[in-house]
Protein backbone atom coordinates (compact mmCIF):
# COMPACT_ATOMS: atom_id res chain seq x y z
CA UNK A 1 0.00 0.00 0.00
CA UNK A 2 1.59 3.54 -1.09
CA UNK A 3 1.70 7.02 0.59
CA UNK A 4 0.59 9.84 -1.61
CA UNK A 5 1.84 13.36 -0.66
CA UNK A 6 0.19 16.26 -2.50
CA UNK A 7 0.98 19.37 -4.57
CA UNK A 8 2.66 22.38 -2.33
CA UNK A 9 2.85 20.28 0.89
CA UNK A 10 5.40 21.69 3.18
CA UNK A 11 7.12 18.84 5.30
CA UNK A 12 10.21 20.13 7.70
CA UNK A 13 11.89 17.83 9.48
CA UNK A 14 14.90 18.62 11.81
CA UNK A 15 13.78 15.09 14.08
CA UNK A 16 11.90 12.74 12.65
CA UNK A 17 8.30 12.79 10.90
CA UNK A 18 7.24 9.17 10.18
CA UNK A 19 4.08 8.68 7.58
CA UNK A 20 2.50 4.95 7.88
CA UNK A 21 1.68 3.13 4.46
CA UNK A 22 -1.33 4.15 3.09
CA UNK A 23 -1.78 7.50 4.19
CA UNK A 24 -2.78 10.03 2.45
CA UNK A 25 -1.67 13.60 2.45
CA UNK A 26 -3.36 16.42 0.63
CA UNK A 27 -2.49 19.85 -1.24
CA UNK A 28 -0.82 22.36 1.06
CA UNK A 29 -0.89 20.58 4.23
CA UNK A 30 2.26 21.46 6.43
CA UNK A 31 3.64 19.19 8.52
CA UNK A 32 6.73 20.64 11.07
CA UNK A 33 8.65 18.86 13.99
CA UNK A 34 10.25 21.95 15.10
CA UNK A 35 9.17 25.21 16.53
CA UNK A 36 11.09 28.16 18.40
CA UNK A 37 12.36 27.86 21.26
CA UNK A 38 10.79 30.69 22.77
CA UNK A 39 12.93 30.59 25.97
CA UNK A 40 15.93 32.45 24.14
CA UNK A 41 15.52 35.27 22.05
CA UNK A 42 14.28 34.72 18.37
CA UNK A 43 17.40 36.35 17.19
CA UNK A 44 18.97 33.21 18.42
CA UNK A 45 17.23 30.73 15.97
CA UNK A 46 17.16 28.21 18.72
CA UNK A 47 14.20 25.33 18.07
CA UNK A 48 12.62 22.92 19.94
CA UNK A 49 12.00 19.78 17.97
CA UNK A 50 9.84 16.64 18.95
CA UNK A 51 9.04 13.93 16.51
CA UNK A 52 5.55 13.57 14.60
CA UNK A 53 3.97 10.02 14.04
CA UNK A 54 1.10 9.99 11.24
CA UNK A 55 0.21 6.18 11.17
CA UNK A 56 -1.43 3.80 8.62
CA UNK A 57 -4.34 4.59 6.49
CA UNK A 58 -4.67 8.51 8.09
CA UNK A 59 -6.07 10.97 5.39
CA UNK A 60 -4.94 14.77 6.07
CA UNK A 61 -6.99 17.45 3.98
CA UNK A 62 -5.78 20.40 2.30
CA UNK A 63 -4.28 23.13 3.92
CA UNK A 64 -4.07 21.29 7.21
CA UNK A 65 -1.52 21.75 9.11
CA UNK A 66 0.38 19.15 12.05
CA UNK A 67 2.51 20.49 14.50
CA UNK A 68 5.54 19.19 16.62
CA UNK A 69 5.36 16.53 19.18
CA UNK A 70 1.99 15.40 17.45
CA UNK A 71 1.01 11.44 17.09
CA UNK A 72 -2.03 10.50 14.44
CA UNK A 73 -3.61 7.14 15.18
CA UNK A 74 -4.11 4.78 12.40
CA UNK A 75 -7.48 5.07 9.93
CA UNK A 76 -7.67 9.06 12.23
CA UNK A 77 -9.41 11.37 9.57
CA UNK A 78 -7.78 15.42 9.54
CA UNK A 79 -10.57 18.10 7.66
CA UNK A 80 -9.14 20.66 5.72
CA UNK A 81 -7.57 23.64 7.48
CA UNK A 82 -7.23 22.33 10.64
CA UNK A 83 -4.60 23.10 12.92
CA UNK A 84 -3.84 19.76 14.45
CA UNK A 85 -1.94 20.79 17.88
CA UNK A 86 -2.65 17.65 20.30
CA UNK A 87 -2.52 13.94 19.74
CA UNK A 88 -5.53 12.04 17.27
CA UNK A 89 -6.68 8.93 18.49
CA UNK A 90 -7.29 6.38 15.93
CA UNK A 91 -10.05 6.42 13.94
CA UNK A 92 -10.99 9.64 14.95
CA UNK A 93 -11.63 12.46 13.01
CA UNK A 94 -10.74 16.09 13.82
CA UNK A 95 -11.92 19.72 12.45
CA UNK A 96 -11.52 22.84 13.66
CA UNK A 97 -8.25 25.36 15.36
CA UNK A 98 -7.05 24.13 17.40
CA UNK A 99 -8.28 20.41 16.13
CA UNK A 100 -10.62 18.68 17.98
CA UNK A 101 -12.86 15.36 17.50
CA UNK A 102 -16.42 15.75 16.04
Amino acid sequence: MSRFVGKGTVIVARDRIGVGTGSKIAEYVTIRDADHDRSVPLSHLAFRQKPVTIGRKVWVAAQAIVLSGVSIGDCATVAAGAVVTRDVSPGTTVAGVPAKPI
